[in-house]
């Protein structure tokens, strides 16, 4: 029943699907945004940041709990019978926080641009409910999970590209309604590959069933801080779009949304990683810490090998690379793209940080961080947003997230090896490499800057990541 990859073979199958995915949403969204134009681009990305919220909210650490405990599981009943009963305690979060959300929504400026359009997002929690990529993930079975995501995101892009166009000319029915139609669709095709398998491999459907009070009540106080903790995180991934749709126009949402959704994508890749390293980092942890710090160490590594260019990277190629994909209507566009680049480069080392914590059981710990940040990030939009619109945004996420990023390191730091410093330094002369190759070198085409930048990065720090990695061996347990 469990996978048996190692870890690397997981991490390589998510990130396959991982990316193949985010490639096809960023196809989609260069074409939705120049399609719908900034106004309800910005209406459209306003609902799906409301719709992050309402779908944290639904699983309240549910998912997290799930993969955690199911990992600790070997017979397929037991898994079964595990699985149903969270379903149903996801079903009646989800009914209560789609009853909540009805009663909020109205009440929100932004609302008024087109109440169907957040209605519909905010109706995404119910399909949530039978989402048991969380199941794959706890028995290891991360080609399943990849699958799924790409089919999601390969059903949503090939509906916005080939046909958001000819249902426009449906009367009575806007075109930017389509789009979260569109995207309940793909979750209900990827909901529907989950549950063929699972039959199989279990015997049986997940439906949900409620366990006994006792064992309702230690699933939620386990859940509470991870759900606190993930609804907090989401205030630091996307409170910029709820605050400029609450102090500014639907258009400057839209500039902002341009950019925020292509640099988004690292900080997919670390929950991607995290998916693939949860299972077996919650058993080092328990059974064996000393493994569990080596493997902490060697994956933060990477981490941060692959952090540094794309923050650097993205200052330096941002206007070039806006300008390329939106063609200037998007002005700016360029500006948040390059305050981002860095902003979430800090926030995808945060979640990698944080979440460690989380397969220590220390969730508890990643709580305050996370709480102090948030209203650093609220407080600073509420300032910047209507002084400096989209820009002031970026500005405001960039300080909560630098902040979470340092206090997370503080809390870890007993879990740093000195290879771990080492290791920084020796990436040092493959990003001066790169920066003397793009910055130096303007005249290029942006896309041969950023493959050449790239390139010479990835072979100067060839041999420190060697290096490094036998240093640190990952346990197979």
């Amino acid at each position: 029943m469990r996978g048996t990859r190692s870890t690397l073979q997981n991490l390589s199958l998510l990130t396959f699907g991982q990316v193949s995915s985010q490639l096809l949403n960023v196809w989609a969204l260069v074409f939705l945004a120049g399609y719908l134009g900034a106004h309800w681009f910005g209406v459209v990305m306003i609902g799906v940041a409301f719709m992050g919220y309402a779908l944290v909210a639904a699983e309240w650490g549910m998912f997290s709990l799930g993969i955690r405990e199911i990992s600790r599981l070997n017979e397929p009943q037991e898994i079964l019978r595990y699985s149903r009963s969270h379903t149903g305690l996801l079903s009646m979060q989800a009914l209560g926080v789609f009853g909540l959300g009805l009663l909020i929504l109205s009440h929100l400026p932004f609302y008024r641009n087109d109440p169907w359009v957040f209605v519909l997002y905010l109706a995404m929690v119910l399909p949530q409910i039978f989402q048991h990529f969380w199941v794959a993930i706890g028995v290891e079975r991360m080609a399943l999970v990849g699958t799924g995501k790409f089919l999601r995101s390969l059903v949503y892009a090939l509906a916005i590209l080939f046909l958001l166009k000819p249902l426009a000319n449906l009367e009575n029915f806007p075109t930017h309604r389509w789009v979260p139609l569109f995207f309940m669709t793909a979750m209900l095709c990827e909901n529907l590959v989950f549950a063929g398998i699972f039959r199989r491999w279990f015997g049986g459907f997940i439906w949900p069933a409620l366990p006994r009070w006792e064992e309702t009540r230690r699933r939620w106080q386990e859940a509470l801080p991870i759900g606190a903790s993930n609804v907090i995180l989401r205030i630091l991934l996307n409170i910029d779009l709820i605050m400029i749709g609450l102090l500014a126009e639907p258009a400057t949402a839209g500039n902002y949304a341009a950019a925020s959704r292509v640099i988004f994508l690292m900080v997919v890749a670390i929950e991607v990683l995290w998916n693939a390293l949860l299972p077996r980092l919650s058993r080092l942890a328990k059974l064996d810490p000393a493994a569990y710090r080596r493997s902490f160490n060697l994956y933060l590594g990477f981490v941060i090998a692959g952090l540094l260019p794309i923050g650097v990277g993205g200052c330096l190629v941002g206007p070039d690379l806006m300008t390329m994909l939106y063609k200037g209507e998007f002005g700016e566009a360029s500006g948040v793209f390059q305050n981002l680049a860095i902003s979430y480069s800090f926030l995808a080392l945060a979640m990698y940080l944080g979440n460690s914590l989380v397969a220590r059981d220390r969730q508890r710990a990643y709580f305050w961080p996370l709480l102090v940040s948030a209203v650093v990030a609220v407080i600073g939009n509420a300032v910047w947003v209507p002084l400096h619109g989209a820009v002031g945004a970026s500005w405001g996420m960039m300080t909560a997230h630098i902040i979470l990023a340092v206090a997370l390191g503080f809390i870890n730091r007993f879990q740093f090896l000195p290879s771990l410093g080492v290791l920084v330094l020796l990436l040092i002369p493959g990003l001066g490499a790169m920066f003397w190759l793009v910055d130096y070198h303007s005249g290029w085409h942006v896309v041969l800057r950023i493959v050449a930048g790239g390139g010479a990065y990835l072979a100067l720090v060839a041999f420190p990541l060697r290096w490094f990695l036998q240093r640190n061996q990952v346990s197979r347990r």
